[in-house]
């Protein structure tokens, strides 16, 4: 298994910065997600680290080596790409040993190898039956399955796959992702996938890696991702948040010119932001709390998720409340049990 480290990767296309000095340590035998909107560099560093592509400025270390210059060939990492990538022409067999048929003659194994390489590789990922078939006979997560096993043919030192499920419908990306997991688990390589899914990068991470605008917003676990986002974007992107525009004054806050009973965390005064989820929240008198007017009501997994209008928001709260006791038109008000600030500044 094989640590990566990345030391102040930049990587420009034209006056756009994909990559701005990204530092990122993924430890050996790890299961690593890169989570981020569309744009936000995920993809290019995924390609850097697979020497697809190349830095403008920094280092890429596999364990202590320097790869940052070499080409793809000479990293021995297997790509998983989101569109396969399968040959068509080629059977299910041919298509896993492939990278091993076209390695240079001094380094390919013998026939019979690769024919036991691929046997084992088709039990691996459950398709033993289907060596026979080509791509245009499998389904889309068959296919999948079949990209992933030719990408360990070649036994790789990493495992790179960009957006792998990104192509399929949602019961099959759910049953692959678990299938997946398995499989890490049971390989033991360093991997890392590229998704802009939230759910998919927390169900199947160890940890998550949320990049935006080129730099990493913040390195967790899931559990502290959600729990404890470093910054402003990521409380908005990871789950569901409600945010309020707000003011700090004199160790208050205050929102719409009127004090809510809540600390101002380590915020100085100023225009902030306060970050809350829809169920961290309490029912208070109107006198104490948020108060506003229910617009929407729907059942929402044995809770009742209200959208309440709020003066001076554009946007209704979302909130998670106890089935009953509510009708459209009533007037609630709530206080955040949990929640974040952060400066204007730094807001989504």
């Amino acid at each position: 298994m094989t640590a990566i480290s990345v030391e102040g990767v930049s990587r420009r296309f034209g006056r756009f910065p994909a990559l701005d000095g990204i530092d990122l340590e993924v430890r050996s035998g790890e299961f690593l997600a890169l989570l981020g909107p569309s744009g936000s560099g995920k993809t290019t560093l995924l390609r850097i680290l697979a020497g697809l592509d190349f830095a403008d400025g920094g280092t890429v270390r596999f364990d202590r080596e320097d790869v940052s210059r070499l080409p793809i060939a000479r990293r021995q990492v297997g790509f998983v790409f989101q569109h396969y990538a399968l040959f068509r022409h080629m059977t299910v067999a041919d298509n896993v040993g492939f990278g091993l048929s076209v390695r240079p003659r001094r380094e390919r194994p013998a026939k019979a190898e690769i024919a036991r390489r691929v046997e084992e590789l088709l039990g691996l990922v459950q398709l033993s039956d289907l060596g026979g078939r080509y791509p245009a006979q499998l389904s889309g997560g068959q296919r999948q399955r079949v990209a992933l096993a030719r990408a360990l043919a070649v036994e790789p030192r990493i495992l790179l796959l960009d957006e792998p499920f990104g192509a399929l419908d949602a019961k099959v990306r759910k049953d692959l992702r678990r299938w997946l997991r398995e499989l890490h688990d049971r390989v033991g390589l360093t991997s890392i996938f590229v998704t802009h899914d939230q759910e998919e990068a927390i169900e199947l991470a160890d940890r998550v890696v949320v990049v935006n605008k080129g730099r990493i917003e913040q390195v967790a676990t899931p559990d502290d991702l959600y729990a404890d986002p470093a910054s402003a974007f990521v409380h908005d992107f990871v789950g569901e948040s409600n945010q309020l525009p707000v003011t700090v004054k004199g160790g208050r806050l205050l929102y719409e010119g009127r004090a809510l009973p809540l600390d101002v965390q380590e915020v100085t005064d100023g225009s902030a932001n306060l970050f809350f989820r829809p169920h961290a929240i309490r029912r208070v008198d109107a006198k104490d709390g948020l108060a506003a007017t229910v617009s929407h009501l729907r059942p929402n997994g044995g809770l009742l998720r209200v959208e309440a209008d709020l003066p001076g928001r554009a946007v209704p709260l979302e909130l998670d409340l106890p089935e009953g006791g509510l009708a459209l038109g009533d007037t609630l008000a709530v206080l955040p049990t949990r929640y974040r600030l952060f400066p204007a500044e730094t807001a989504a």
